[in-house]
C-alpha cells in the first residue's frame, strides 16, 4: 500500500512543477500547508467544514483555499466545490474591506496636513515622503542605488537594482525591482523639484551608495529596510496609508487624470485602487467615475 502523501510532500511537488511563482509565495504556501490540521487531498466537503471551524476571517479562508486548489489541481483532484465556496466568500471580503476603509478614513490626517509636514522636512525624510506622495511609490521602489551617470544603467543587460542619478537641474530614477515589475516593466522618472535636488545633493552620496543603507553602506535586508522607511514616513504612516490619503484627496477634487497618472507611476491598476486604496464608500459618485476609467 503506497504511503499517504503529507501536506509537505504535496506542496513540494506543486512548487517543483510551478517554477514561476516567487520565493515568497513558495514560502507562504509551504507554511500554510505545514500548519493545516487536515490533508489537502481529503474530500472537498471536509476541507470546507474544517476551514469554517478553524477561521472566522473570510480573507484567511480564501488564502488557504487558493493554495489548496492549486495543489489539488496539480494532483488531479476535484476542486469545483472549493472554487464555489471561495467565490461565495467574496461578498464577505468586500464588506469587511469597506468597513476597514471607512475606519481608516476617520483615523488618517488630511492631505493638507501631510503636505504641510512634507514642506517642513529636510534630508532623507523629505526625499522618501516626496517620492511616496508625488509618485505613489512603494517601499521596494525607493531602495535606490546612487550612480553618477545613466549610461552605466544602459550598459547592464538585466538591471536588478533601482537607481537614482543626480544631474544638473534634475534627478533621474530608474526602477527595475518593484512589486509589479513583471506586469509594468521598467519605471523611469525625471524629477525637477528644486528642494528634492538640493536635499539629495546635501546627502553627498558616493557612486554606488544606497540612499538608505546599513551603517557600513551595505544594502539592507527587506525587513530592516521596510522598518527604516516606515520610521522615515510622515507620522510613521507608511507608504500605503500615505497613498490612500493622496487618492482620497484626488477623488475629492475629481482629478481622475492625476489618479490615472499615479496608477502608472505606482505600477498598479484602477481596479486595484478601487479595491485597496479607495477610502470612500464604493457607491460614491467619485468611485463611479473611477470605475469608468477602468472600463475605458
Amino acid at each position: 500500500m503506497p504511503k499517504k502523501l503529507t501536506n509537505q510532500d504535496i506542496m513540494l511537488k506543486y512548487i517543483e512543477n510551478a517554477p514561476k511563482i516567487s520565493e515568497q509565495t513558495k514560502k507562504t504556501y509551504s507554511n500554510i500547508a505545514n500548519n493545516l490540521p487536515f490533508n489537502i487531498l481529503t474530500s472537498q466537503q471536509t476541507i470546507i467544514k474544517k476551514l469554517n471551524q478553524l477561521y472566522e476571517n473570510p480573507n484567511t479562508k480564501a488564502l488557504n483555499l487558493n493554495m489548496i486548489i492549486l495543489a489539488r489541481r496539480d494532483n488531479n483532484e476535484p476542486t469545483e466545490k472549493l472554487i464555489s465556496f471561495r467565490n461565495g466568500l467574496r461578498d464577505q471580503i468586500v464588506s469587511i474591506r469597506k468597513k476597514k476603509m471607512s475606519e481608516i478614513k476617520d483615523e488618517l490626517p488630511s492631505y493638507d496636513e501631510i503636505m504641510k509636514k512634507l514642506k517642513e522636512q529636510k534630508g532623507l525624510p523629505y526625499l522618501v515622503n516626496y517620492l511616496f506622495i508625488t509618485y505613489g511609490l512603494r517601499n521596494k521602489d525607493i531602495n535606490l542605488k546612487n550612480v553618477t551617470h545613466d549610461a552605466y544603467i544602459h550598459e547592464i543587460d538585466e538591471p536588478v537594482e533601482n537607481y537614482i542619478i543626480l544631474k544638473r537641474g534634475k534627478v533621474l530614477l530608474y526602477i527595475n525591482d518593484y512589486k509589479t515589475a513583471k506586469t509594468f516593466d521598467i519605471k523611469s522618472f525625471v524629477i525637477k523639484d528644486k528642494k528634492f535636488i538640493k536635499e539629495l545633493k546635501d546627502l553627498k552620496l558616493n557612486d554606488n551608495d544606497y540612499l538608505i543603507s546599513k551603517k557600513n553602506g551595505d544594502k539592507l535586508k527587506t525587513t530592516s529596510f521596510n522598518e527604516r522607511v516606515v520610521n522615515l514616513s510622515i507620522d510613521k504612516l507608511g507608504e500605503t496609508k500615505l497613498f490612500k490619503i493622496v487618492i482620497g484627496h484626488l477623488l475629492n477634487k475629481k482629478d481622475f487624470n492625476e489618479i490615472e497618472k499615479l496608477t502608472k507611476s505606482r505600477g498598479t491598476s484602477i481596479g486595484t485602487i478601487l479595491k485597496s486604496y479607495n477610502i470612500y464608500n464604493n457607491d460614491s459618485n467619485e468611485t463611479k467615475e473611477l470605475e469608468k476609467l477602468s472600463t475605458d
